[in-house]
């Protein structure tokens, strides 16, 4: 399947994200490095479903809007509400318990994404969903943010603490396989991840 972005593209875009990547190393104590992996192997991952998926999404929500009110469940791409998305490919459900982690943690979560505190979002109403899936899918920034909140959430998951500097190469590995997969265990998409943060925390260019 066709990939959207080559590797040294998505170097480049990384690189032109800096701001935003320090921003949430900054917010949510979560290295840059490992933000870079993260987004590195996602993009790198997305292939012609992918806007496909993410044109499901947006088809779902305007028939919703149009009828103005719910929709006949239904199963395949016309019942589709939520895909995983931008360049982070996280789903809005993901998304929302990875914000609500980071603000019951006292990290601010819903300051930095200009969200109001006191309206807290839930993963199973489906206008908190459309929201956050829209700012997943439309804001880079928020997409960055939500990255590392995603990441501090399988954090606490997998060792139970959320310290970065303190995790051993296996827990690094066991958080980045958290972010992609519901398992215990390491995955190949963990050892993958964890190669590029090793480059990424040495300087060096991933897109080779």
């Amino acid at each position: 399947m066709l990939k959207l972005y080559g590797k040294k593209r998505a170097q480049r875009l990384i690189d032109r994200s800096a701001a935003y990547i320090g921003e949430a190393e900054r917010r949510f104590h979560v290295p840059a490095a490992c933000v870079r992996a993260v987004l590195y192997q996602e993009m790198t991952g997305i292939d012609l479903l992918d806007p496909v998926a993410d044109l499901a999404v947006r088809f779902y929500w305007l028939r919703r809007r149009l009828r103005r009110g719910p929709l006949p469940a239904r199963s395949g791409a016309l019942g589709k509400k939520d895909s995983s998305t931008g360049w982070g490919q996280i789903f809005a459900y993901v998304a929302i318990r990875a914000l609500n982690f980071a603000e019951d943690r006292g990290l601010g979560g819903y300051a930095a994404l200009g969200l109001p505190a006191g309206q807290r979002l839930r993963e199973d109403r489906d206008e908190d969903l459309r929201r956050v899936w829209f700012l997943l899918h439309r804001d880079r920034r928020a997409n960055i943010l939500l990255t590392a909140m995603n990441l501090l959430a399988a954090a606490d998951e997998m060792t139970g603490r959320c310290d970065f500097a303190s995790f051993s190469p296996d827990e690094l590995r066991l958080v980045f396989t958290r972010y992609n997969a519901n398992v215990r265990r390491v995955t190949r998409y963990g050892e993958e991840v964890y190669a590029h943060y090793l480059r990424c925390r040495a300087g060096e260019p991933v897109g080779v």
